[in-house]
């Protein structure tokens, strides 16, 4: 957000520009096209003919292949192909011709408009096109897609009825016989995928780009020999591709105990006996055919009856796909009988559609390169578990669709139709999305004026792109009170590609975005839950000293914790299933929280918790061995004899050496001024960013979960009861019931958004204080009536057996800038910032944070309007408005019959709220 003078300072540049764009408009007539014929606008006199206008075409008879209507024969394509910067009819500087166009659907003889037709047909579902025939007024805009100047200019055609764009768009394509003109179009054979092209992508990407290293493993491999056509045995270091496919239900042979001997034969593969299905032939015959030797088929290189071959190959994930030449991507299949389109007899569905026109050869690209990859995104494929590490871990892969090959590497996507981008880190513009942008700014206006986060500015200004500023909520006069100038731009939509983005991430943003996407998929076996995101897990340690446990990362592990349910879940059961604190304990789609809005301010939570160990004796021995310090043998013997006899012991776990508070360990605490993000760097890991300082190499891993999956800790808790706090009176006395409250059913909301099924909120004395999510429904939960909810007191409170426990604190997620200024906020230090607030909770009386109200004042609850989005909302009458570190990131734990807890929900409050509840100490088994 910035001044006004600051907007126009920055603008000067973009002013002078649109001052020549205006004025080299004005010297052409602004051609239109009204459905009927060509027109000019009032004031064109003098002025000349467009450059893309043809004044007096020529004529062709309707049977010609090239013959063109009277709206598409007076625009030169070869003008709109090949000129840069040429004047549209819209508005100044933009190369974008909009007309009426109701016949461009409808059949014609005319050239231009069959191959719109045409290539909308292939796009578009039946129940589109028949809203797109039978629309009233259809409006056609070609707007010019210029990706620098050496690449091709290509054209993009936008249909809209009324004022509403259709979708999708139409990419169109000039051609020419043997162009290396990057983006220029090519001729996609519907038979037969292009292996030449596929060989030169993957040679290219082997020269040109650099990091793409791989780390071998220095092991021998299980392959199966193309050439040979068996399986064999290589070194690790050899050149070999990857199939990633849906396995399905048909199942052909595998590599067993029992056919292995078959299969190791020459020629074993084609054994009367073997039967495989098609897409895995297919995929022999693509590694043959690119001139490589080994091909890895998971059936085929694992042998499936044997757990321990299970176990070594499935831990070694990582290296198996991310080392691959090429991962070749069965993207279309929902078994692996469909085959490879492209490949041996496997058609292809979509023919290429191409037109003459003009002298020119132009076509309809099978994608729009600025949008998600189009039949691999929402395929079955795309939606597996297994998949997703596969997808992640292969550093180039080819995906064989219905229409042609995309080929992937960390540095471009390319695509069989299209000529490929510069190596050089070539990326197709980014596609603003500028109609469903005006869609929806209407009610993120609102939403920001009704944010709490925002309260602090009174006066807003909202500059929306395209649409100049436009002022909101002028309550104060005092010029001494800030107007921040909230900024409204498109979003731009990715390319796609599939990568994780780790690099110019940190560590822990990488580790959430994965858990988001691999716990949307869908395995056939619950018990694969941790073995499918092994080697994403192995991708995500990047080489640093960290585990997992039970998928949380060792380096974010209390901020893991705290993952959300984005559906109902449903507990796993089977033997060695994770425990209930673990996203993996639970079938069903879960994720994180993020940081609110794109430019808010980004302090890391710090942790409120204290750890503890539990050591057996053989824990204490060892670490008596390793402590550091020379010891005897019958200091030694003298030791173990006296540990041997005592019993395991609880012990709280160091607080500075395990948050690594010493000042000299060479962190360097950075700023990302774009992100408004704090993070850390180290030398020893060059290139990551960490949210905190985390165990570096020489360091030893201090272990959180225990044996069989347990967390010892010690926390502040408070019991709650459920209520239906629409027929729960508050109690407007302060700080009165010793418990909090969750609200079976939320009472109406007057704002856009509503609770979905899982979701509550959290209440004390009937104020609202914050917002929980639920793993699973309330009638899943063991809760009593409404009778009696409401009165809970202090001596049946330790019996409660629903507890809310916070594990670590923060500020909500606010747009920038702070209220305290840019300088305390950079000079902020999160490491610091956890030293203190531990001795907030924790440290001596004088030391411990203060809560403070509620407010006497606030007689009766707030109940109006509140726009539900995850975040706490409180009511500010009773609590306070927001200030720093006022939330609290919480854990529902119900209490087992042993005594251990389980988690059941996750959440956030407000910190003041829980201490007039009057929290306890207490020791928790969460398991």
């Amino acid at each position: 957000m910035e001044t006004e003078d600051d907007v126009y300072t920055e603008n000067e540049d973009y002013l002078t520009a649109n001052r020549e764009a205006v004025r080299r408009s004005e010297e052409y007539k602004h051609h239109h096209y009204d459905g009927q014929q060509w027109s000019t606008r009032e004031r064109s006199h003098g002025r000349k003919d467009a450059e893309w206008f043809i004044p007096e075409p020529e004529v062709a008879d309707d049977s010609d292949p090239e013959y063109l209507c009277e709206m598409c024969r007076h625009i030169d394509f070869r003008v709109v192909f090949t000129r840069r910067g040429v004047p549209g009819n819209i508005e100044p500087g933009v190369s974008a011709i909009k007309i009426r166009a109701p016949s461009v659907l409808q059949a014609s003889n005319c050239s231009f408009c069959s191959l719109i037709r045409q290539g909308f047909q292939t796009q578009w579902t039946q129940k589109e096109m028949e809203i797109a025939e039978n629309a009233e007024r259809i409006g056609m805009q070609l707007a010019v897609l210029d990706d620098g100047p050496e690449s091709a200019l290509r054209l993009e055609v936008t249909l809209a009825d009324g004022f509403t764009d259709m979708k999708p768009r139409l990419v169109l394509q000039m051609m020419t016989p043997e162009s290396t003109i990057p983006l220029r179009g090519l001729p996609v054979d519907r038979e037969v995928a292009d292996m030449g092209r596929l060989r030169t992508w993957i040679q290219t990407c082997e020269e040109h780009h650099t990091d793409e290293v791989n780390k071998f493993e220095p092991s021998t491999w299980r392959f199966i020999d193309v050439e040979e056509e068996r399986i064999a045995s290589a070194e690790a270091t050899c050149r070999y591709t990857c199939l990633s496919y849906v396995w399905g239900h048909k199942k052909g042979t595998q590599l067993t105990t029992e056919t292995l001997a078959i299969l190791e034969k020459p020629g074993g593969l084609r054994d009367s006996s073997v039967a495989l299905g098609k897409t895995l032939r297919n995929a022999m015959k693509v590694t043959k055919d690119i001139g490589i030797r080994y091909l890895w088929i998971d059936a085929l290189c694992i042998i499936q009856n044997d757990a321990e071959d299970k176990r070594r190959c499935i831990s070694r994930m990582s290296h198996i796909y991310g080392n691959a030449t090429v991962n070749i991507v069965a993207s279309t299949n929902s078994c692996p009988s469909e085959g490879l389109p492209g490949v041996g007899d496997t058609p292809r569905i979509r023919a290429q559609v191409v037109r003459k026109l003009q002298g020119i050869t132009l076509s309809a690209a099978f994608h729009d390169p600025r949008l998600p990859l189009e039949g691999i995104e929402g395929s079955v494929w795309n939606s597996r578990a297994w998949t997703f590490q596969e997808r992640h871990l292969s550093p180039r892969s080819v995906y064989f669709t219905d229409s042609q090959m995309y080929f992937t590497c960390r540095h471009e996507v390319v695509f069989e139709d299209t000529v490929p981008g510069l190596p050089e880190d070539h990326q197709p513009r980014q596609l603003l999305d500028t109609s469903q942008f005006r869609g929806r700014i209407w009610d993120i206006v609102p939403f920001i004026s009704l944010d709490p986060t925002q309260a602090y500015y009174p006066n807003k200004t909202f500059h929306i792109h395209g649409q100049g500023s436009q002022a909101k909520n002028i309550i104060s006069d005092d010029p001494s009170i800030p107007a921040p100038i909230y900024h409204a731009e498109p979003a731009l939509i990715p390319a796609g590609g599939g990568f994780l983005r780790i690099h110019g991430e940190t560590m822990w943003k990488a580790y959430a975005d994965a858990v988001g996407m691999y716990t949307g998929r869908k395995m056939t076996w619950q018990t694969d839950a941790l073995n499918a995101f092994h080697g994403v897990s192995d991708l995500l340690a990047q080489g640093v000293n960290t585990t997992f446990w039970h998928g949380l990362p060792e380096y974010n592990f209390d901020q893991a914790l705290l993952w959300y349910p984005r559906e109902p879940l449903r507990r796993r059961n089977h033997e060695g299933a994770s425990p209930s604190w673990s996203w993996a304990g639970w079938e069903g789609h879960t994720g994180y929280r993020g940081r609110g809005w794109y430019n808010a301010l980004a302090m890391p939570p710090v942790t409120v918790i204290k750890w503890l160990r539990h050591k057996t004796p053989r824990d204490l021995i060892y670490d008596y061995l390793t402590d550091g310090k020379h010891h005897t043998p019958e200091e030694i013997a003298d030791q173990a004899f006296l540990i041997a006899r005592q019993q395991s012991k609880v012990f709280y776990i160091n607080i500075p050496t395990l948050f690594h508070f010493d000042p000299d360990d060479n962190w360097t605490h950075c700023r990302d001024t774009e992100r408004n993000e704090h993070y850390y760097t180290h030398p020893e890991y060059p290139g990551l960013r960490f949210t905190y300082p985390t165990t570096l190499p020489s360091q030893k891993i201090i272990p959180k979960a225990q044996v069989h999956g347990f967390l010892f800790f010690q926390a502040r808790h408070v019991p709650v009861s459920f209520v239906d706090i629409t027929k729960t009176p508050h109690n407007p006395a302060p700080r009165v019931d010793h418990f909090l409250q969750i609200g079976k059913t939320n009472p109406a909301i007057q704002g856009r958004t509503r609770f979905r099924p899982w979701e509550h909120a959290i209440y004390h004395q009937g104020y609202r204080a914050g917002f929980l999510s639920l793993n699973v429904p309330l009638s899943d939960l063991d809760v009593p009536g409404d009778e009696g909810a409401a009165a809970v007191d202090t001596a049946s409170s330790n019996a409660s057996k629903y507890h809310i426990v916070p594990i670590s604190r923060e500020s909500l997620p606010s747009i920038a800038p702070p209220v305290e200024g840019w300088e305390e906020y950079w000079n902020s230090n999160p490491r610091y910032q956890q030293s203190v607030v531990m001795k907030w909770e924790w440290g001596r009386e004088e030391q411990r944070w203060q809560a403070v109200g509620p407010s006497e004042e606030a007689q009766k609850p707030y109940r109006g309007q509140c726009l539900e989005n995850g975040d706490p909302r409180w009511d500010v009458a009773r609590f306070g408005l927001p200030v720093e570190l006022d939330v609290y990131n919480v854990l529902l734990l119900e209490k087992l019959p042993g005594g251990n807890y389980k988690r059941v929900g996750v959440g956030k409050m407000n910190a003041h709220a829980f201490w007039h509840a009057h929290p306890e100490e207490g020791i928790f088994v969460l398991s």
